[in-house]
């Protein structure tokens, strides 16, 4: 489901591999030059173990949002330009692009008016496939060219293989 709440809490939670599968866009978007990034090395920075990720990168792959180059010089890059990957494309890559809405049928055990609890949850289920559609729309405006901004990946900031390379060691 793409809203999830804790009871008692005010936090909406991200799931973690989606902000795995950002941090890996927004990595590949930065790498010096562009180079190819390991699954190892992307690991390794986002101190996750090498098997969660390559399931997470498995994904992005299918989504064409970065292309897997096999060999001894091989790794991850982007697939497309930053400009033309949104957060709801690593989203919809990770969780699925489509959420349905239902409950569990539980007040049908508590109210006894049938037409009242259809007309109640009908209520309740529109109103969260309406939330769910607005965080889908606001996710689909936002560019990883707006988060890493666009002049800092042309030729990438920061050589991830080094740092990769400081935390392993």
């Amino acid at each position: 489901m793409d809203i999830r709440y804790l009871f008692g809490e005010e936090n909406m939670i991200i799931n973690k591999c989606v902000e795995q599968g950002i941090y890996v866009i927004s990595i590949l978007a930065l790498e010096k030059n562009h180079k190819p990034l390991k699954s190892t090395e992307l690991s390794s920075i986002l101190y996750v173990s090498d098997s969660y990720l390559k399931k997470i990168l498995r994904k992005l792959v299918l989504a064409n949002l970065i292309v897997s180059n096999a060999g001894k010089d091989g790794g991850f890059i982007l697939a497309r330009n930053i400009k033309d990957i949104t957060v709801y494309d690593v989203y919809s890559a990770l969780e699925g692009e489509e959420c349905e809405i239902k409950t569990s049928g539980i007040g049908r055990r508590i109210f006894v008016d049938d037409e009242l609890f259809t007309k109640s949850e009908a209520a309740v289920t529109s109103s969260f496939q309406k939330a769910n559609k607005a965080f889908s729309d606001v996710l689909k405006k936002i560019t990883f060219a707006d988060l890493v901004q666009k002049q800092n990946a042309k030729n990438g900031l920061v050589k991830f293989e080094d740092l990769a390379k400081s935390v392993i060691n």
